[in-house]
């Protein structure tokens, strides 16, 4: 289902006064705010609707009139000004000038509020116009789900009401208009209770409809029928529920509204109500079936209520701590359930694939092998929209992805140092290319420089970065009077380094260097002045060295995959210091997220 935006009907006086059903400010407030956070679609009303049920809530209507004028309420009118909206009322009121005083005595307080699309339509006149029109089986009583006798009590003062909308004098069409003695004609209780509810009704579907609008299912004390259409991604109830899983409520409640507005329809905010809405709606998917009554909404929050339960209370994430974060946790943990669930439950996951790809084509990983590599790749990810979205087992491993929108995907490889070990790069790579089917691996992060002079000039300095061309295994030889190297020497693919190319035309305002050559690979940790000056006789052309390159190189072509090696320089080989690890790193870590960006982002001709 496409989301709509969402009409606030529930914010209707004259409906609240027909189902003598009237709710405090602060579940008002609890109501708009969780609304505001979980659905970035926008909001509708008519600013009378507004005006006339939020003006003796002061900080209902406070709240109100900064969404009105943030634009993420529409308030609609058949005015072209609030000038003309105001003067407009005064007509249509003037019989109850007191029961509205802030269209007469008080109507500055509306100077400020900005009208917002307008209303080709004139409710009150559809409203004249549908009554005056009404036959047996025209109106849908059961839009109000609380008196089923409305029907006889509303046919019966039929010629009454018609008699005062005729002769209304274009007054509003409201319970005081019903309760007066216009026209001469008089309504018993039930009559005026039924035809009010009616009308409200009436009022309310004609105005959604009209405006092509969602409403929301579940909202307290609001006893007019719920659309099942909308069923359960605009379900109040539901919502609230997810967002206290997810340890959103405290700070809904304790955000002020600025907060709140300045993080609307942003990227992450948007994002945040997508996976909600397709984790509501995959659910729906595999509860309706099991429902006794599959329309019976209470019976269906029930069940969606054990899936809460089960997927997302007490697991162990640390609680957000702002809007902010709370957004970008709590949309990577409705992937990671949703995950979980779909690769268990196929009605949930055929409806789940809808929403989220199953695999997004080219999956990129990068892979890291000290601690000063992670920090910095994980900075470099979250400075372009990368967020943790879950944990993956792969054979015997542990991986993380992180991810970007709806189908960006990054998977992150934690090795030990070298390639040879249980643990090291050639040992794990080769089983996560094969399970994860990775297109793109990335390996990124410190090196030695072997060139700081040439011919005589400074060539490179610690911080520099060095792109892999080709990878060179300088520990295999032939051992005897003579050594001869016989390690491979592997291009780098073809892709990758272009996307990298590009990556490095886009670091501009640099005060480092960006190169490119051979870096040499072994598990030998150097750090001497002798093996250095061997290994430049031995291979003139190496610009640096470091351990996982050859794992990285080798595992990449045997699974048929693309490969790249990005590392900083932070020493020479020799005097070995922690001191340049952390800024060679970060430099590495940030031109590799760029180039798989660049890879992500790529479109096809």
């Amino acid at each position: 289902m496409d989301p709509k935006p969402v009409f606030l009907d529930f914010l209707n006086r004259e409906a609240a006064r027909a189902i003598e059903r009237e709710r405090d400010e602060n579940t008002d407030l609890e109501i708009i705010r969780t609304l505001t956070v979980a659905l970035p679609y926008k909001f509708s009303a008519n600013i009378s609707q507004l005006t006339e049920y939020g003006n003796t809530k002061p900080r209902l209507f406070s709240e109100l009139m900064k969404l009105i004028d943030a634009r993420v309420i529409d308030a609609t009118s058949t005015s072209a000004t609030i000038d003309e909206f105001i003067s407009d009322r005064q007509v249509r009121y003037a019989h109850v000038p007191d029961r509205y005083p802030f269209y007469f005595k008080q109507s500055g307080i509306l100077e400020r509020v900005r009208l917002g699309s307008h209303n080709s339509f004139s409710m009150t006149d559809d409203l004249s116009r549908i009554i005056s029109g009404y036959s047996s089986n025209q109106f849908d009583f059961e839009l109000v789900r609380a008196n089923p006798g409305d029907k006889a009590h509303f046919e019966s003062a039929l010629k009454a009401t018609i008699t005062k909308i005729l002769n209304r004098d274009d007054l509003a069409i409201t319970r005081d208009l019903l309760e007066s003695s216009r026209g001469g004609s008089t309504l018993n209780p039930q009559e005026i209770a039924a035809t009010t509810r009616a009308i409200s009704a009436l009022y309310m579907k004609n105005y959604a409809e009209q405006r092509g609008l969602a409403t929301c299912t579940g909202i307290p004390d609001f006893n007019y029928r719920e659309i099942d259409l909308y069923f359960p991604r605009y379900d109040f109830p539901l919502i609230r529920r997810i967002v206290q899983s997810l340890g959103g409520v405290p700070l809904i409640y304790a955000a002020n509204t600025e907060e709140i507005l300045a993080l609307y329809g942003t990227p992450e905010h948007e994002h945040f109500g997508y996976y909600l809405g397709a984790f509501l709606e995959s659910i729906a998917a595999t509860v309706r079936p099991k429902a006794n009554q599959p329309d019976d909404l209470a019976s269906l929050r029930t069940l969606f209520h054990q899936i809460f339960i089960r997927e997302l209370d007490g697991k162990t994430e640390a609680q957000p701590r702002d809007v902010k974060e709370f957004f970008t946790v709590s949309q990577m943990r409705l992937l990671a359930a949703g995950e979980r669930i779909a690769s268990k439950d196929e009605l949930f996951g055929n409806t789940w694939r809808d929403f989220v790809p199953a695999k997004m084509t080219g999956l990129v990983a990068i892979t890291t092998a000290t601690d000063s590599e992670d920090t910095a790749l994980f900075a470099c990810l979250e400075e372009h929209g990368f967020s943790r979205s879950r944990v993956l087992r792969v054979g015997d491993g542990v991986l993380q992805e992180f991810a970007r929108g709806i189908t960006q995907r990054i998977v992150h490889i934690r090795t030990s140092a070298g390639s040879i070990g249980v643990n090291s790069a050639g040992m794990v790579l080769p089983n996560v290319l094969q399970e994860l089917d990775v297109k793109f691996l990335v390996s990124a992060g410190i090196c030695f420089g072997l060139k700081p002079f040439k011919d005589g000039e400074v060539f490179q300095r610690l911080g520099d970065v060095l792109i892999a061309t080709h990878i060179q295994d300088y520990e295999t030889k032939r051992k005897g009077e003579k050594e001869i190297p016989r390690g491979e020497r592997t291009s780098a693919s073809p892709g990758i380094l272009q996307a990298t190319r590009i990556a490095r035309t886009q670091t501009t305002g640099i005060e480092y260097k960006i190169s490119e050559g051979i870096l040499l690979s072994g598990q030998m940790l150097v750090d001497d002045e002798q093996t250095v000056e061997e290994l430049r006789d031995t291979f003139p052309e190496a610009i640096g060295g470091e351990m996982e390159g050859n794992a990285v190189a080798g595992a990449s072509i045997y699974k048929g995959r693309q490969w790249i090696l990005i590392k900083g320089i932070c020493d020479w080989g020799m005097g070995k210091e922690d001191g340049s690890q952390a800024i060679a790193a970060e430099r590495a870590c940030s031109l590799a997220v760029k180039a798989i960006v660049n890879l992500l982002d790529a479109e096809s001709p």
